[in-house]
């Protein structure tokens, strides 16, 4: 019984989970190098309003408001990812920054493109 007990919780935090198609979506984003919050370059691309506005969200816990999901668990990612999002096709956005005793000291956006099949890099930005 005490088994089962434990395995709750469990279960219930993987059916929070994104689905396999979507976690390899997020994987191989949280993949590439760019690092939110520190890298500087390129353009970025006029999609950043439109994807806040409709696309998918992620971050690193659970949370239970209905707009931010679990992103899952992938191999590896950038130190400095808070928040991913997913949206409008071709684009991804990741968002974060350094923290220096827990508290940020600096916030940016990376803008990821899907070609063929995979995904780039074209731009991060550090935010004023």
């Amino acid at each position: 019984m005490r088994r089962l007990g434990l395995l709750s919780p469990l279960l219930l935090l993987a059916a929070c989970g994104p689905g396999p198609a979507r976690q390899a979506e997020i994987c191989a984003v949280q993949a590439l190098p760019a690092r939110p919050g520190v890298d500087r370059f390129g353009v970025p691309p006029g999609v950043e309003r439109q994807a806040q506005r409709e696309g998918a969200v992620y971050g690193p816990g659970v949370l239970l408001t209905g707009r931010i999901g679990w992103w899952g668990r992938c191999p590896g990612r950038a130190d400095t990812t808070d928040m991913l999002l997913i949206g409008p096709a071709p684009w991804a956005l990741t968002k974060g920054g350094p923290r220096a005793h827990g508290r940020q000291v600096a916030y940016g956006t990376c803008y990821h493109r899907r070609e063929d099949q995979r995904w780039r890099t074209v731009a991060c930005r550090i935010n004023p």
